[in-house]
């Protein structure tokens, strides 16, 4: 709504998307992914609707909760599962679930979880599909530990996929249904069914790992990324609406960078709750929202601590990789 205020009518924002997305273009055409693509055709179809409802009359949460909800239900009635059932399912999210996912996403996560057994604690792993995101949803559903994060990405960066998005779910019962977004190296969506059962297999194994163990990232960075050096940057703020702490990340990328983040995270007993995964030519531009132990903001003694154990991971390696060159 702020941001429709800003462009003012209909006519400026299709002129603003058709020069950003040119000037995007225009500028790196590697940067350009189906990914991207959703999210700039997504946020033009929000700021429209804003626009077409007028500036007076936002659409507020619960409302788009409720457009998802219903539009979920009837994903899942057209594919012959039972809304009703999902509905029982759903009453233990909250809203910050609904407005994280899309109805297919939720569809998609209802039928999973539907025919699993009740007292089933081994992970359920699965990807699929997500044009709708500009890629492919890996699903993971089973207990929550702090390690999972740190597992989950380690293993999907040494099978050579780029992690584009991050979305805990922490649920009732100390389970947790988490989502990660993801391309293949080369930027493209994963089109093969037999790859993408080699994930879900690889995943599996890696999450049922003993604690501390998870999987090495052996992967080398592509030799235009080693030639640049990019000074770690590390940010923190506040969101005092959800009760989180924001830390912006800002590194040069390499595989194996949000494994590493994921261990210091672990070592200072802070959970991850959302991520946003942004990769620039060589520069990683990642903003974490996390919590501490007991799910609140972390205390500026944390804060500080984290800062300085973030800085010893991921200077060191960049100073050798850099010296290797």
């Amino acid at each position: 709504r702020d941001f429709a205020q800003l462009v003012g009518d209909r006519k400026h924002l299709d002129y603003l998307y058709v020069l950003t997305v040119a000037d995007v273009r225009g500028t790196n055409p590697k940067l350009w992914n189906s990914w991207r693509s959703s999210l700039f055709h997504d946020f033009y179809e929000r700021t429209k609707r804003a626009l077409r409802r007028g500036l007076e009359a936002p659409v507020d949460k619960d409302e788009l909760v409720s457009e998802t909800r219903a539009a979920a239900r009837e994903l899942i009635a057209r594919d012959g599962g039972d809304p009703e059932r999902a509905e029982l399912s759903w009453s233990k999210l909250g809203d910050e679930y609904f407005l994280k996912h899309t109805p297919p996403e939720i569809a998609w996560h209802s039928r999973l979880i539907a025919n699993r057994e009740p007292d089933d604690t081994s992970p359920l792993v699965a990807v699929r599909d997500a044009p709708e995101r500009g890629g492919n949803a890996v699903l993971t559903f089973m207990p929550h530990t702090q390690q999972n994060f740190a597992r989950t990405t380690a293993l999907l960066d040494q099978m050579g996929l780029n992690i584009l998005d991050a979305r805990i779910t922490p649920l009732e019962g100390g389970l947790s249904l988490d989502t990660y977004l993801v391309l293949e190296d080369t930027g493209a969506p994963i089109t093969d069914r037999q790859r993408a059962n080699e994930i879900e297999r690889q995943l599996w194994r890696a999450l049922q790992g003993p604690d501390g163990a998870w999987p090495e990232v052996t992967r080398r960075a592509p030799r235009q990324v080693r030639m640049f050096s990019t000074p770690t940057q590390i940010t923190f703020a506040d969101d005092p609406e959800r009760q989180r702490t924001i830390i912006e990340l800002i590194a040069g990328d390499r595989p194996g960078l949000l494994s590493e983040v994921g261990k210091v995270l672990l070592a200072e007993r802070v959970d991850v709750v959302t991520a946003r995964i942004t990769t620039i030519g060589e520069r990683a531009e990642d903003v974490f929202y996390v919590a501490d132990e007991c799910g609140q903001p972390l205390a500026e003694e944390a804060r500080l601590r984290l800062e300085e154990q973030l800085h010893v991971a991921l200077d060191l390696p960049n100073a050798a990789r850099m010296g290797t060159t």
